[in-house]
């Protein structure tokens, strides 16, 4: 009897198999210079291209995909939203072991659910530098209605090295904000009206808002700044649209009229149309379109952040432009991206010049729009773990963090399989975050109630607070983590846990690598005419060594050497010592960093010899160049002592400064950078 089973069941398996077509690709991930602004840059490239080529499907298949590492680091592929055993999620120490230099990897699973959905290296920062696809899985038959089937991959492009980018961030720059001109001044907040908000937000110890945390040198459409689709009057496109970026968000709009929007996250939804809405980092969104005549139709999106846009233009003949999006108001950012309208289209005419709209609004991510077409309510039978989550970060330190841990200080989120979970999402800080939990699709709960739509990654908006169910019905452990790609590079993530799974041997031998804690390193020196001071930092998430100086031209010096342990952004504690020319040559400190209303710098420490010392500093940015900065200082020793000055940020690198100290007098001088 127990061989005909046996034989019953292997002759099910191989029936299934003979059933099921297996799609096989070779992805192979390579160095390649690339030209994208002009100026040749090393990028990573899969099949010599960036994106790499889309891989479609059908529901049913079998993926068989080869992917060859011909890099001299190690890299990875994770298939963003598609459901897959464990093994196969492509998370280095996660979930799979990374793909060393010259070897390949094999990823093989079953396509069970249809949609338009992405895949990108997990290592690293390489999906900043070009590592990232699409995928397209079809049903066998479908009920859509398009003359043209078009992939749509939005992203950002830096010619600088992404090591480079978090360095910079790290080390609390203003560059990026300089540059793409968001930098927050005491001018630009008259000019905006908005000075009562910037001294409340000061006075609450809030940094200044900014949407995007780096000002990029492009925005792509399938590796292009444009593009164009050759479309007639009268043919109705389906746009499978990807946000692919490392850290942009979109507005997403169509000159040629409303779009329909009939999937999100590769989950069908009831068609709603829309004329603006706003895309979160590493969603997906299935529009239908239509080519009204003979123009050429701008199929635009533009960054939230305002600082530049790329199009695809759909039709023949005269280019009609999309309206441009207002320019966000960083000064009076209450609800900026928060709500679900679609926005309004008014003005329309045809002339020389195309057509003309105008629209006012800057929507948020359309999520109270999205209904799904069946019901996605929970067992009410099964118990519900409810699990509270704050977004937490400091944007000086460039810490992201979540319930104020990063990952290697807090990995996991336990839950059970067979039980409702239910993740309660408070964002506490100033920055949207795409959140992405891999292996599930979750429901974002909102106005619908049972017919919330079902998502991989949702926006939870600044200071605002989402709720995502799903039914754990998985095994072992899965990412979850903000798809900025920087935040989760910098702590904002976890690990969900199954309890009572255990991991695979392969994983558990490797996991710890997970943790790594990167130290960061910078400096800066001021050379004037009568003295000189600056400062050398190296620094990980909790701990900074520290060393300063400030020396005349003469004999007087003063070199303070410290190790720095971090608590939140309010409170650091320190420890070390201070050399100096004086009697007191030598001797070891103690004290606290705290960060006081309207954001005055503290110190304090106490000296093996019993003096103390209390120190505070303010920097004030009066336009997006000129800044004025000073400090107190009182010592029961040398008593008090004080400076001020101001500067004018000419580079990257580079100030002008004046300042008079009042040990060492007025002088003239470089501020220097690296």
């Amino acid at each position: 009897m127990k061989v005909i089973c046996f034989t019953l069941i292997f002759l099910l398996f191989s029936s299934m198999n003979v059933l099921s077509a297996v799609r096989e690709y070779e992805l192979v991930i390579n160095y390649q210079d690339v030209n994208i602004t002009g100026h040749n840059v090393r990028a990573m490239t899969i099949n010599e291209s960036i994106p790499g080529p889309t891989l479609r499907f059908k529901k049913g298949d079998i993926a068989r995909i080869h992917v060859r590492n011909e890099m001299d680091v190690e890299t990875s592929v994770h298939w963003h939203g598609i459901l897959l055993s464990n093994f196969q999620d492509g998370v280095p120490y996660v979930t799979t072991p990374p793909i060393m230099p010259s070897t390949t990897f094999t990823y093989e699973f079953p396509i069970i659910h249809t949609g338009t959905y992405w895949y990108h290296s997990h290592t690293g920062l390489q999906e900043q530098r070009g590592v990232f696809g699409s995928i397209v899985i079809e049903p066998e038959m479908t009920s859509v209605k398009a003359d043209i089937d078009h992939v749509v991959v939005v992203s950002d492009w830096t010619d600088e090295n992404p090591d480079e980018v978090l360095r910079t961030l790290k080390s609390g720059s203003e560059y990026y904000s300089l540059k793409k001109g968001s930098v927050q001044s005491l001018a630009g907040a008259i000019k905006a009206d908005a000075l009562p908000e910037a001294l409340k937000r000061s006075w609450m110890r809030m940094p200044p808002m900014d949407i995007s945390d780096i000002a990029y040198d492009r925005f792509l459409i399938n590796g292009q700044p444009s593009a164009a689709l050759d479309a007639g009057p009268g043919q109705t496109v389906r746009l499978r649209i990807i946000n692919a970026s490392a850290s942009t968000y979109f507005y997403i709009q169509y000159s040629g009229g409303r779009m329909k929007v009939i999937s999100a996250d590769g989950m069908d939804i009831e068609p709603v149309h829309m004329d603006r809405f706003l895309i979160a980092v590493a969603e997906t969104y299935d529009v239908i379109i239509n080519v009204p005549d003979s123009y050429s139709y701008e199929f635009r999106a533009t960054a939230q952040d305002g600082s530049g846009h790329t199009s695809l233009y759909l039709g023949q003949g005269n280019r009609v432009s999309a309206p441009d999006v207002p320019m966000p108001n960083l000064y009076k950012m209450h609800g900026e991206g928060h709500g679900g309208s679609t926005g309004n289209m008014r003005g329309m005419d045809h002339g020389s010049e195309g057509m003309k709209m105008t629209m006012n609004e800057r929507p948020g991510t359309p999520y109270d729009n999205l209904k799904s077409p069946s019901s996605t309510a929970l067992r009410k039978d099964l118990s519900i773990r409810e699990v509270r989550l704050e977004l937490t970060g400091d944007m000086e330190r460039y810490i992201w963090s979540i319930n104020g841990k990063t990952l290697n200080e807090a990995d996991v989120i336990r839950i059970k399989k067979g039980e409702n979970v239910r993740f309660i999402m408070v964002n506490k800080t100033m920055m949207h975050h795409p959140m992405h939990l891999h292996g599930h699709f979750f429901r974002v709960v909102n106005m619908h109630g049972d017919y919330s739509p079902l998502k991989h990654t949702f926006d939870v908006p600044p200071m605002g607070q989402r709720i995502i169910e799903f039914y754990a019905n998985e095994e072992k452990d899965w990412f979850f983590h903000c798809h900025m790609l920087y935040h989760m590079k910098t702590g904002m993530a976890r690990i969900v846990h199954y309890d009572g799974t255990e991991l695979d041997p392969r994983i558990t031998s490797i996991r710890s690598k997970l943790f790594r804690d990167h130290w960061y390193y910078w400096a800066d020196a001021s050379v004037l005419t009568q003295m000189t001071e600056g400062q050398i930092i190296a620094a990980n998430t909790r701990n900074t060594l520290r060393g300063t100086w400030e020396a005349g031209w003469d004999e007087d010096y003063e070199v303070v050497f410290t190790y720095e342990r971090y608590f939140n952004r309010f409170f650091k504690a320190f420890a070390g010592g201070v050399l100096t020319d004086g009697e007191q040559d030598h001797r070891g400190i103690i004290g606290i960093h705290y960060l006081l209303p309207l954001l005055f710098e503290s110190s304090a420490w106490i000296d093996t010899d019993g003096d103390f010392r209390f120190m505070i500093d303010k920097e004030i940015q009066l336009t997006d160049r000129l800044y004025v900065f000073g400090e107190i200082q009182y010592d029961t020793d040398t008593d008090e002592e004080w400076l001020g000055g101001v500067a004018w940020t000419l580079t990257r690198h580079l100030s002008i400064l004046a300042q008079y100290h009042s040990e060492y007098e007025g002088g003239l001088g470089l501020n220097i950078r690296y």
